[in-house]
Parts: structure tokens; sequence; C-alpha cells
């Protein structure tokens, strides 16, 4: 049977329509809390594309709202840094399939 891993947080309805979905298809998955146990750094430099970065930011989270980050221009490591220092900012869930992995979720 298939497993994938799951980063998410309790209280993040997308974490939830995403473990739904999941579970709905049959698709076993480990939950990791993001917040307790986020991604390390090689992971996070590894599988955010430095010409993408807002792809990878929740921009619903309050330390976006703080740092301004809708009007910085931040480079890939910084955004590493400060995800890691709050990992809120990352965009979730995180879902790792084999190699694959995937930033948020979006019902069909």
């Amino acid at each position: 049977m298939r497993k994938v891993v799951v980063y998410q947080k309790s209280t993040c309805g997308t974490c939830r329509k995403a473990k739904d979905y999941l579970t709905k298809v049959k698709i076993s998955f480990d939950e990791l809390d993001i917040v307790k146990n986020p991604p390390p750094r090689e992971f996070l430099e590894k599988n955010i594309d430095e010409e993408n970065l807002d792809a990878f930011i929740n921009k619903h989270s309050k330390p976006y709202r703080e740092l301004g980050l809708a009007q910085k221009k931040v480079t890939k490591a910084e955004l590493i840094d400060m995800m890691l220092e709050d990992p809120n900012l990352i965009k979730r869930p995180i879902i790792i399939d084999g190699k694959k992995v995937y930033f948020g979720y979006n019902e069909i």
C-alpha cells in the first residue's frame, strides 16, 4: 500500500481537507506537525524553487503580514531562514509522495 508523509497543522482547514482526500482515496499517511517538527533546512533548500518563492509561502499567516513580505523582495536563503524561525510561514500541507513534493492542497 502506498504511504505518504504530510507536514500539517491541526488547526489548518486546508490540511484537514488534504488528509480527508487521502483517506477517501485510500492512501495512508504519516502526519508531522509542521510547527513542532518543521522540515529540515536541506529539505526546504532542495524543494523550494527560487524562481517562484511565493508558491511556498503561507500568505494567510500572521508572520507573513508582520514581516511585510508582500512588499519585500527576499532571497531563497532569507526566506528559508524565516521559515525555520517561524514554520507558520511555510505553505501547508506539505505532501511527500516518494520523490514528489507538493506544497499546499487544492481540491479538484
